[in-house]
């Protein structure tokens, strides 16, 4: 669906002007290995257009966080669900806007962070630390 809808060609053309290694990832993914553009997202370690996840850890980064993947596919599914570029982007946006409103970040509030799973994607920490007594 995604390749119908363009947004797997729109993450492959900047997979490609990142000069990223492109690579069969899990869960129907592409990975593209070594990303280097700071668009889109500068500061996140990993965005996902379509079914293409541009990566900006290194092997050993990616193998500390080994769910962060799954976390990527969900929102590839995202991106089908919404219908592309055209549905997807401005949703996502809207989304962010809302969740910085209510909590002053962009994920924690967010429905596609918080369906893709929030602790997968590295926006929580792998366990809460200890309530105190």
């Amino acid at each position: 669906m995604n390749a119908v809808n363009l947004s797997t060609p729109l993450g492959l053309l900047l997979a490609w002007t990142g000069r990223a290694r492109l690579e069969r990832g899990p869960h129907g993914v592409i990975v593209a290995h070594g990303y280097r553009s700071r668009v889109p997202a500068p500061r996140a370690s990993a965005v996902t257009v379509g079914d293409v996840v541009l990566l900006r850890l290194s092997a050993e980064e990616l193998q500390g966080r080994p769910h962060l993947l799954r976390h990527e596919a969900r929102h590839a599914g995202q991106w089908a669900w919404f219908g592309g570029p055209a549905g997807f982007l401005p949703a996502y946006l809207a989304a962010s806007c809302w969740s910085w409103a209510r909590s002053r970040d962009f994920a924690l509030r967010n429905a596609f962070e918080v369906r893709a799973g929030l602790r997968e994607g590295g926006y929580l920490p792998e366990q809460d630390p200890p309530s105190p007594v």
